[in-house]
């Protein structure tokens, strides 16, 4: 059975496409520039990097738009790493831990303790 009858297969063209190549490069970037968005920063980061390979189809080379969506894709999400972790080792640092930055959450901005949120919470 020969499921390929038709050689003028439109699923499967071969061609690259400019139009991913330009979404590719527009998405990262939309990346770099909400790289303190971090929700927002990796989905437009990742579909840029998928978008520019989708972009070479059957072709052997990756056009130059696609190249500069996989760069800014990728710097952008190296910068959204960096960020985060910066703002991590600055807690870490600064406040001892997780619990005492929240605890100094509380108290600045409820007037209240840790241990009165989780007994809110229900837990003990």
């Amino acid at each position: 059975m020969d499921y390929q009858t038709d050689s003028d297969n439109t699923q499967c063209s071969g061609k690259a496409s400019s139009q991913m190549a330009l979404a590719s490069m527009i998405l990262g970037i939309v990346c770099v520039i909400t790289s303190g968005c971090i929700y927002l920063a990796v989905v437009c980061g990742a579909l840029g990097i998928i978008f520019a390979f989708l972009s070479k189809g059957g072709s052997e080379h990756i056009p130059a738009q696609a190249k500069a969506g996989i760069a800014l894709s990728s710097f952008g999400l190296i910068l959204v790493i960096a960020i985060y972790t910066a703002a991590f080792a600055f807690i870490m640092l600064q406040y001892g831990g997780i619990d005492e930055f929240i605890q100094e959450y509380m108290e600045y901005y409820n007037g209240g303790s840790l241990e009165g949120l989780y007994r809110n919470m229900g837990i003990n």
